[in-house]
């Protein structure tokens, strides 16, 4: 796995996350990371968005994502 690879298969997403294979597959289908069954594997591998994986870490530490998330809560309500 490179240091610049934003898209990770599941075996390094779970690695590079210290979440458990499951899990991830869990939380890409409650839309809470971005993960996906790849459409060019055959085999019908998962892969993730590593930038997903840093943002959710990075809102359970109560960190900086959390504003983003408010400030594209409040956006939404916003009519232009």
């Amino acid at each position: 796995m490179s240091a610049s690879c934003r898209w990770l298969k599941l075996k390094d997403a779970a690695g590079y996350s210290s979440i458990g294979k499951t899990r991830l597959k869990e939380l890409a289908a409650r839309k809470v990371i971005r993960g996906f069954k790849d459409p060019d594997s055959d085999r019908g591998d998962w892969i993730f968005d590593k930038e997903s994986l840093d943002d959710y870490r990075i809102r359970q530490s109560g960190g900086d994502a959390g504003v983003r998330e408010k400030v594209l809560a409040i956006m939404k309500g916003v009519r232009l």
